[in-house]
């Protein structure tokens, strides 16, 4: 790494045949969990990256998250969350530090906490079967039919509403075009445009923006976003028209693509292990949509089974940082404004918390001394947690409880689970079809 690079006393880690020159290191683009893996060994917590034509510090395992996560003053999520900024706004919830974020989390938890989320547990278990029952309008691709039924269980409660199929479809698309370009492009200018894209978030938020009129003038819903337009917000500064505008958006569409790629993941898993499928539909044998408004203390295959999925995919293998002052972090100095990746992931796939780590056995989870808390991070942590986690946690289990007591399942492709780090080209959909056959009674 060259001497006067604001890192150059951090080693630069290099994957096999790599010198270092690279836009990006081959390894890490092929096979993160192994370059991230050799690295932590090779050089401990801290060491070099070559990624996207810069050199980056990278950060790694149990007390590297420790270190980010119980400080998170020391950073700033403006300067990473660039992209969230430029699409939602200044006022996104994501990428505010500070007073700023405290405020916003304050007045979104009455629409994401476990509470609010929980008590629509039964209409979202409802929903859930009327739109399995009706899935062959979405044909069989499970990167389409997925998102639908998680938009299903959204304006069925988080956001009471009416909406076409064509609208949840072009809603869908909007979701999966913002994740792309916000964390994964490495053009995010040309991605977003793209002909089409920003008449189709025009659409998508003009009707969120219809909604909130209509509770302007009146309406009312027994939904979260009535809830936060009525709550007790004390002294804190009112929601402004944006503000209400993300809300809104957050509750009927965010967070869909990632948490159906990750019951896809779950879905492929369990139709290569039939003999644990088996068992968990027997523990399901009892199931009542009320009984999951308790936990899932009386299902712990499913428990172990969700915990196993996040594990093996998590949503991304690192995060981008930014540090706002020169920070101290196992004896190497990290500079201030200097990129930052955090391989929030890696204890993942340390044999040390998990014996023969690529391997899905969610009997672990049950049997035995379980693995660390800190060791399952795919949500993050600290004050910036992700606000979609309790959302993610209670629709996951009703999905494939719902999945699982009514129908068998067949895919109609090889998965690969080998995990890589998208190079931010071009955004690509591979379909993914899933069929679902009606189990006799």
């Amino acid at each position: 790494m060259p001497e006067s690079h604001p890192t150059s006393a951090i080693p630069l880690h290099l994957g096999p045949s790599e010198t270092g020159t690279e836009a990006n290191s081959p390894q890490l683009i092929a096979d993160p969990v192994s370059y991230f893996t050799s690295g932590y060994r090779t050089h401990g917590p801290v060491f070099g990256t070559r990624y996207r034509g810069e050199d980056w510090v990278t950060i790694a395992g149990i007390d590297a998250n420790d270190f980010f996560w119980q400080n998170t003053t020391d950073w700033s999520y403006a300067q990473a969350g660039k992209g969230f900024r430029n699409q939602f706004g200044p006022t996104y919830v994501t990428q505010l530090d500070g007073a700023p974020h405290l405020r916003s989390r304050r007045l979104l938890k009455g629409g994401f906490s476990a509470e609010a989320v929980g008590r629509f547990v039964t209409t979202m278990s409802e929903e859930a079967a009327r739109f399995l029952e009706r899935r062959s309008d979405w044909g069989t691709d499970a990167s389409v039919w997925l998102p639908g039924l998680l938009l299903s269980l959204n304006k069925s409660t988080l956001l009471m509403t009416e909406m076409t199929q064509e609208e949840m479809l072009e809603a869908i698309r909007l979701e999966g075009e913002l994740i792309y370009g916000v964390g994964v492009s490495a053009n995010p200018s040309a991605h977003f445009g793209r002909p089409g894209y920003a008449e189709r978030k025009s659409r998508i938020f003009a009707l969120v923006e219809r909604e909130l009129d209509a509770r302007a003038c009146g309406k009312r819903a027994p939904d979260n976003l009535q809830g936060l337009l009525e709550q007790d917000i004390g002294t804190l500064e009112p929601m402004s028209r944006e503000e209400l505008l993300n809300t809104g958006y957050m509750l009927l569409v965010a967070g869909i693509h990632n948490t159906a790629k990750l019951l896809v993941r779950t879905l492929e898993r369990l139709s290569l292990d039939p003999g644990w499928t088996d068992e968990l539909r027997s523990e399901l044998g009892g199931y009542t949509p009320e009984s999951f408004g308790r936990g899932l203390g009386a299902y712990p295959k499913l428990k172990a089974t969700i915990f196993e999925a996040e594990r093996l995919h998590p949503g991304a293998t690192f995060l981008k940082r930014r540090p706002l002052r020169d920070l101290e972090f196992e004896g190497r100095i990290i500079k201030a404004g200097v990129g930052v990746l955090q391989a929030h992931t890696l204890p993942h796939f340390l044999p040390e918390y998990y014996p023969d780590p690529m391997a899905f056995a969610p009997r672990r989870w049950i049997q035995g001394d379980a693995p660390p808390r800190k060791a399952l991070v795919d949500f993050g942590g600290g004050s910036h947690v992700c606000l979609g986690l309790n959302l993610t946690r209670i629709q996951l289990p009703i999905v494939l409880a719902a999945i699982l007591t009514r129908y068998d399942l067949a895919l109609g492709y090889t998965p690969a689970f080998q995990l890589r780090v998208d190079p931010g080209v071009e955004m690509t959909d591979h379909p993914e079809p899933i069929s679902l056959t009606a189990r006799s009674p």
